[in-house]
């Protein structure tokens, strides 16, 4: 089982589009969730601590859940192993 990425983003989040192409380069797979187009999504990210987009969760195989705010590629380096 992989780690599983999830990215609450929204359409006109430029750092939001920067990670989602950085990440397709990494051949790192990911799930958008658009927190515009769906409330539940936008709840989901407040209460991960969003106060901008995008939010990145990360749940590692071991259980752990890696929640990374703004496009911070070096912390998804270390916590994707890149």
């Amino acid at each position: 089982m992989a780690n599983t990425v999830i990215i609450y983003t929204q359409t006109t989040c430029g750092p939001c589009q920067e990670e989602k192409m950085w990440l397709s380069s990494q051949q790192v797979a990911f799930e958008d969730r658009d927190i515009r187009k769906n409330d539940a999504y936008f709840q989901e990210a407040i209460s991960l601590g969003a106060s901008m987009t995008p939010v990145t969760l990360i749940k590692k195989e071991d259980g752990e859940d890696i929640i990374i705010h703004g496009f911070d590629k070096e912390a998804l380096k270390e916590a994707l192993s890149l």
